[in-house]
């Protein structure tokens, strides 16, 4: 094997990816996205993330908390909540 200096590994390793992304339906693009972002804001102090949330839409942050923080109830049988 070939050895490449490490200008010539990024280079590679671009050229690599510019195929597979390429070759990819809009999907799996996203599902990687998806997956990506879900990690990166895992790893991340929610300080951060309500400031990123805020960056995007002021009012979002809390309609958010809110939805994860209240039970839903899901009335399946469509009978207003009655049992």
């Amino acid at each position: 094997m070939k050895q490449l200096n490490s200008q010539q590994k990024d280079e590679l390793i671009k050229q690599y990816v510019q195929i597979v992304v390429d070759n990819m339906d809009v999907k799996t693009l996203v599902e990687i996205v998806t997956d990506k972002l879900e990690s990166f804001y895992d790893d991340s102090h929610i300080d951060f993330i309500k400031d990123e949330i805020d960056n995007y839409d002021e009012e979002l942050y809390d309609e958010l908390v809110d939805n994860v923080t209240n039970e839903t109830v899901i009335d399946i049988n469509n009978t207003g909540g009655k049992y």
